[in-house]
């Protein structure tokens, strides 16, 4: 007869898996806006309210979606634009970087740029935005854009003083009803959010 082991074997502790790296993208503009989100990337963690010194907000080139200039960030000494950090993993950096036409090789509509913003407590950190490759000519947002980049601000708390600088920014009314989706805006859409 053979015996059998009855008492187990001293096992390692298991170590916990490693935290994948996350990333902060700085939103601003109709990244802002939760409805806007949503469709991208589900419920993002905000890790806070952040400004970026020397930039302002600015419209170029032009947008058939909202018959509207395309908000990207502009080098201007002396200003500041407000958004907040998303704090982002791998895979739903992929999923917003997918949607908004960035690659990492530059030849999209957006590319990551490298910045330090300053959060609410006036701690730097380091974060990207997407920031347009091509700028196209400056053209004013339409109303209907501005104001749904206006939401977007005041729905994430944004600060009265950046919410002015928004409310001064030209607009003009869209020639046709915006905004416009396509179908193959449609098709992305179903295929990049998450559900939620």
């Amino acid at each position: 007869m053979t015996r059998t082991l009855t008492t187990p074997l001293p096992t390692a502790p298991r170590a916990k898996p490693a935290r994948r790296p996350t990333t902060l993208l700085f939103a601003y503009g109709a990244t802002l806006n939760p409805e806007h989100i949503m469709v991208r990337l589900c419920q993002p963690k905000i890790r806070a309210i952040a400004r970026l010194p020397d930039y302002r907000l600015g419209f170029h080139g032009h947008s058939e979606v909202w018959d509207s200039g395309l908000e990207t960030l502009v080098d201007e000494p002396g200003a500041e634009a407000w958004g907040v950090l998303y704090e982002l993993s791998a895979t739903e950096l992929d999923r917003f970087d997918a949607w908004q036409g960035v690659k990492l090789d530059g030849g999209g509509s957006y590319f990551h740029y490298p910045v330090e913003v300053i959060d609410e407590n006036g701690q730097l950190l380091d974060a990207l935005f997407h920031r347009k490759t091509e700028m196209g000519p400056q053209q004013p947002a339409s109303r209907d854009y501005l104001d749904f980049i206006l939401a977007g601000a005041r729905a994430r708390g944004l600060p009265a003083r950046a919410i002015a600088v928004l409310e001064a920014c030209t607009a003009v009314q869209a020639r046709y009803p915006v905004p416009k989706m396509n179908t193959d805006i449609k098709a992305l859409a179903s295929k990049l959010s998450c559900a939620c």
